[in-house]
């Protein structure tokens, strides 16, 4: 099941693999619409990159350079955020952000649909909860909360274009210096799109201070054990983190 079809053809071209019988969703209508409300923003199997980030931005301007250095724009114009969501890249740059903000996926079989926190999509290595017959429709992010601080960085050897080290996302929600709720999430630096817990659990309850934040760095070994492979050593990317 292809939208977009700008990682699914490195898998020809990579790796020769025989693809089958595909069926194309990029014309779907009732699946390329983006429903905004007071309440989430839901954005469809068919979105394009670019439009979703449009909406997005727009909630969440934090991410503007996030997804402007989301490969390019001839891909951002053919490839979808469900579909960068579903193919569960360690290093997807959409994934991240979407779980520290509490995004949610709708996955789809028939007339037959279930929800999953986007973090409890992924259970492995380019492994995924779908099940047989399933696929990734939609994929719900919450509206802004009040008191939200939100940042995203991503890591990579270019600016544009390129493929990330490390890719992270922080959203703390604060009453005034105290940290109500944190969730943190990374890219790179796990077999998949990954949450720090341990970190999160550091930050939450306590006043943002030096030394909140220094006990929240050091949970970090805690929460990850990263490989080393061409575009980072395992050591650089957790002292990056």
């Amino acid at each position: 099941i292809l939208a977009g079809g700008t990682d699914v053809g490195l898998w020809v071209t990579k790796q020769h693999r025989q693809l089958g019988d595909i069926i194309y969703l990029g014309n779907v209508a009732g699946l390329a619409t983006i429903n905004e409300s007071a309440d989430a923003i839901d954005v469809g199997a068919a979105v394009t990159l670019t439009d979703a980030a449009v909406a997005l931005v727009r909630r969440f301007p934090e991410l503007d350079e996030l997804l402007r250095r989301f490969s390019s724009p001839p891909i951002r114009n053919a490839g979808t955020l469900v579909g960068n969501v579903a193919n569960g890249s360690p290093i997807g740059d959409s994934m991240p952000p979407l779980i520290a903000l509490g995004a949610r996926v709708v996955l789809r079989h028939g007339a037959v649909r279930r929800e999953l926190a986007l973090e409890d999509l992924y259970v492995a290595y380019q492994k995924t909860a779908l099940e047989s017959g399933e696929f990734v429709e939609r994929v719900i992010v919450p509206a802004r909360r009040p008191g939200l601080a939100f940042a995203t960085y991503k890591i990579s050897k270019r600016f544009d274009q390129d493929i990330s080290a490390v890719c992270a996302a922080f959203a703390l929600e604060l009453d005034g210096s105290r940290i109500r709720s944190a969730r943190v999430a990374f890219g790179g630096m796990a077999a998949t799109p990954k949450r720090a817990l341990t970190c999160e659990r550091a930050l939450a309850g306590r006043h943002w201070t030096d030394a909140t934040c220094a006990a929240a760095v050091a949970a970090l070994p805690r929460d990850y054990a990263p490989i080393a492979d061409m575009r980072a050593s395992a050591e650089y990317r957790l002292r990056v983190a």
